[in-house]
């Protein structure tokens, strides 16, 4: 029996019975569970977790057009709990010249607000979009979504500033687990089609095309941020 863990989310239920069927016509028998955040979590990876950006963004009537021009400036963040658009933006503005805390006028986590937006990425674009705030951060994947639901009006924003590409999430293995059985946990991973209909509703429920082979670089940039926030 292999324990698969996850961080909750309304899509993750379908996508670990998916994981749960797929894995069980490979021979390998999982069991999972939901954990309420990433901080409770302690070899595969989604194709689209390879190359992660973050971009801070501002509305295009604002003037502002370099990250030198935020000083002063309103900044709204994502959720703290959130990589790409919480816990790495504030250590890239600190890598960038900027304090957060004493350079900018407001600079506050999804978490410090009240809203009714879907994600804190989305809150994020709403409120610059309203002028609430004057820049905000979030991921190059959010945007190309609301780009695509056509949420997001091209013209409406800017980007100001786009952080070089980092390894986002995957899925890891106690390093004690038995190397032939990681090999084969990746395998299965990798095997998961669109084709069929468990790996159609898994690779739906985590936006992803396909599964690919972890890796270990591309983490140096998170692993700095978390270090400076003293969480790791």
């Amino acid at each position: 029996m292999v324990r698969l863990g996850g961080a909750a989310s309304p899509t993750y239920i379908s996508v670990f019975r998916g994981l749960k069927a797929h894995f069980l016509r490979h021979g390998i028998e999982i069991d999972w569970v939901l954990y309420s955040d990433y901080d409770a979590l302690v070899e595969a990876m989604r194709d689209v977790d390879v190359n992660f950006t973050t971009h801070l963004i501002a509305h295009a009537r604002s003037g502002i057009t370099t990250v030198g021009d935020l000083k002063g400036k309103r900044v709204a963040l994502g959720a703290r709990a959130s990589m790409q658009a919480g816990l790495l933006p504030y250590y890239f503005l600190q890598q960038l010249g900027l304090d957060p805390a004493h350079d900018l006028a407001v600079c506050s986590f999804y978490d410090e607000r009240q809203g009714g937006a879907h994600s804190d990425e989305r809150d994020v674009m709403e409120r610059v979009g309203r002028h609430e705030y004057d820049a905000g951060a979030v991921s190059g994947r959010t945007i190309e979504a609301l780009r695509a639901d056509g949420t997001l009006v091209p013209e409406g924003f800017r980007i100001v500033w786009s952080s070089p590409g980092y390894s986002h999430c995957c899925f890891t293995a106690h390093g004690d687990m038995d190397p032939a059985l990681v090999a084969k946990i990746t395998q299965t991973f990798i095997a998961i089609d669109a084709q069929d209909p468990a790996g159609k509703a898994i690779l739906a429920g985590e936006g992803c095309k396909a599964f690919v082979p972890g890796i270990t670089t591309g983490w140096e940039t998170l692993e700095k941020a978390a270090e400076q926030a003293r969480i790791l």
